[in-house]
């Protein structure tokens, strides 16, 4: 067994684990789909509902292992064993990561956690507070935890200092502030190494927070239009790397150079009835690159988001969710970047960016190494490729690691450049050169992940239900780009 990845040995050190679940995990099936995806959510629960009381942390620890195990022993025992279904494979593997630094992270914390939601009572049911705290995105933007500044906070005299998400349920003076302990710090937040957290739940300036306030219909109506549209363009897309790119990037089996394959050995007319039925050009192989590249990504950004708005459409339809809780979006316009710190920072989706941070923190901690902003970028980056990467053991065929932990290893680089660049110059990256240089990097930094992705049959699955897909297609393949199959550019 080797300690590195090899061509035959995808996972290095953890290819036993790889192995074992694809030899021994059963297909996912209706009648036992709950096992996975429910059953090891249970604890989880458990421990938020725990986490809004005090001295809760000797019940919350054997909750985390327990949930830990459960999460582990079903992920071993449960896959997709359809080609075209792998790519949910992915998911799930990197859903078993995340989810079990959660499971640390709920056993570990001091507590208790104050969620302000329901302090407000914004939320009217405290069991769907605590899912919420559990599961939804605006998790990430509860605010500052004790983990995330050091460990417990305590004042002078060794009394204990209540949490970034707390606020003095006594009304006391025992953190040594005067009238109820709050007057000199801002928005009753806490103090710190002397540097004041604010009791802040949804100001952060990286959260996309809607511009006007909602009903509850008018938030289904937002929610369902999202989701539909963006199924539309999805399945799509997808449809079309299926009609187009059937023997390569399209394909369900692993495919060798499939991107250039698909881009070199077919000719594409874009919008084939123009100029007497010749086409307006033949498209080259550099701009069908561009086009494969950039649909892999948008079915991730537009499938991720079709799948939160979707599930925010039934959660504040039902009524049991105030409707503030599902409007912060997870994304916020990636086209608009202007940088990578923009892109990454603010605009992709900030699920993973609480815990990168805390466990960014924490190792560096632990490595005696010092806690600054670009250390904690970095870590979080290379915390990103390994999860992104070895997210993938449930996967067969899987994609190459290397490639996929390469894509967010540079995109570190490329943010620690924009850094130094500000360092330098004094000015920040923005603006129309920001955009120019952003887009050069995520596209062919997304070229190396992508060709990893549908050389692997990624590019073949069935990721949305096909059917608006197959409508769409009929009319690009017809009026927009038609492919000569063998053709040569």
């Amino acid at each position: 067994m080797s300690l590195l990845v090899t061509s035959t040995e995808s996972f290095g050190i953890l290819e036993p684990l790889h192995r074992y679940a694809l030899d021994h995990a059963s297909p996912i099936t209706r009648d036992n789909w709950w096992k996975l995806f429910i059953v090891p959510l249970i604890p989880l629960y458990l421990q938020a509902v725990l986490l809004r009381r005090g001295e809760t942390r000797k019940w919350r620890i054997p909750l985390g292992l327990l949930g830990i195990s459960l999460l582990w022993e079903a992920g071993l025992s449960y896959r997709f064993v359809q080609p075209w279904l792998n790519g949910f494979n992915n998911g799930t593997g990197i859903g078993i990561l995340h989810l079990t630094a959660r499971y640390l992270e709920f056993a570990f914390l001091e507590g208790p956690v104050y969620d302000r939601y329901y302090e407000e009572k914004k939320s009217r049911y405290w069991f769907i507070a605590a899912l919420d705290v559990s599961v939804n995105a605006r998790w990430i933007g509860l605010g500052a935890v004790d983990l995330d500044h050091g460990g417990k906070m305590e004042n002078s005299d060794g009394s204990s200092r209540i949490n970034g998400h707390a606020k003095n349920p006594n009304g006391d003076s025992s953190n040594g502030h005067a009238n109820g302990g709050m007057d000199d710090i801002p928005d009753g937040g806490v103090e710190v190494g002397g540097k004041i957290i604010p009791n802040l739940v949804t100001k952060s300036s990286w959260l996309p927070l809607p511009n006007v306030p909602r009903t509850r219909l008018g938030a289904v109506v937002r929610h369902c239009y999202i989701a539909i549209r963006n199924y539309i363009v999805v399945d799509t897309t997808l449809s079309l790397l299926r009609e187009f790119g059937h023997d390569t990037i399209g394909s369900t089996t692993a495919t060798p150079d499939a991107l250039h394959r698909f881009a070199h050995n077919n000719l594409f007319l874009v919008f084939p009835h123009a100029n007497f039925g010749h086409g307006l050009f033949a498209a080259p192989p550099w701009l069908v690159e561009i086009w494969a590249v950039t649909g892999v990504a948008a079915c991730v950004w537009l499938g991720i988001s079709m799948g939160y708005h979707f599930f925010g459409a039934l959660c504040v339809g039902s009524g049991l969710w105030e409707t503030e809780s599902w409007e912060i979006d997870l994304f916020d316009s990636p086209l608009h970047s202007d940088s990578l710190l923009d892109f990454w920072g603010r605009r992709w989706h900030q699920f993973f960016r609480h815990h990168f941070i805390l466990f960014s923190t924490l190792i560096l901690g632990a490595l005696h190494l010092p806690i600054t902003s670009p250390l904690i970028l970095a870590t979080s980056f290379v915390l990103s490729g390994l999860m992104h990467a070895y997210g993938q053991f449930l996967m067969d065929p899987v994609p190459s690691l290397i490639p996929i932990a390469t894509f967010f290893f540079i995109s570190g680089v490329g943010c620690a450049s924009e850094v130094l660049f500000k360092r330098v110059t004094g000015r920040k990256v923005h603006g129309l050169s920001g955009r120019i240089w952003t887009w050069t990097f995520m596209l062919s930094a997304g070229k190396v992940v992508a060709s990893a992705w549908m050389e692997s049959g990624l590019g073949g699955s069935l990721l949305t239900p096909p059917w608006a897909g197959d409508i769409v297609k009929g009319y690009v393949t017809e009026w927009v780009v038609q492919i000569v199959p063998g053709g040569c550019s």
